[in-house]
């Protein structure tokens, strides 16, 4: 992803080998944490929600709350993801402030959620990967959802990298 967006950006890596690791790592590692965060709270949040609202006897109301931004805040957080790669990925050497919400993250997010329930939608209806190649094919469908959340990221950071492209020009 680091070289991609260095690639969006024309950007040459300047910086020592060590150092892209551990950012690389970093990001990995944080952005982990957060898209887990997102689908706990897309697939189990419910239920979390119902089980906890019952313990604390908690108004009904409260699952209903959960229930209307569980969807805003995963989105949310795939949004801020994809930021922060936007943000730290690639070697540049004047970095704007940090925003949370820029379009390509934005764009980005939109086309990741779009693509997910779209491939989900494709499953659905024509998942014979098992029958053909047994357990090889969960691993397959896993690659391939992770290629076209890698696409859709990228997708993001191309608009991100375009837009600062045209506001260096603006600014000359």
């Amino acid at each position: 992803m680091i070289s991609s967006l260095n690639l969006a950006y024309h950007a040459r890596e300047t910086r020592p080998w060590l150092k892209v690791r551990a950012i690389a790592i970093g990001l990995s590692l944080l952005i982990s944490i957060w898209l887990l965060v997102a689908l706990f709270m897309v697939l189990a949040g419910n239920h979390f929600v119902g089980r906890l609202g019952t313990g604390l006897r908690l108004p009904a109301m409260v699952a209903q709350v959960w229930k209307a931004i569980q969807w805003a805040a995963a989105i949310l957080f795939v949004t801020a993801s994809c930021s922060l790669i936007y943000y730290r990925g690639p070697d540049l050497k004047q970095r704007g402030r940090w925003q949370w919400f820029p379009p390509g993250s934005a764009f980005g997010a939109f086309v990741w959620v779009v693509t997910s329930f779209g491939f989900r939608t494709y499953l659905h209806f024509f998942n014979n990967y098992s029958v053909s190649y047994g357990s090889l094919g969960a691993a397959m469908i896993l690659l391939v959802w992770l290629y076209v959340s890698g696409l859709a990221y990228l997708i993001g950071g191309e608009i991100n990298a375009e837009i600062t492209r045209a506001g260096r020009r603006v600014d000359s």
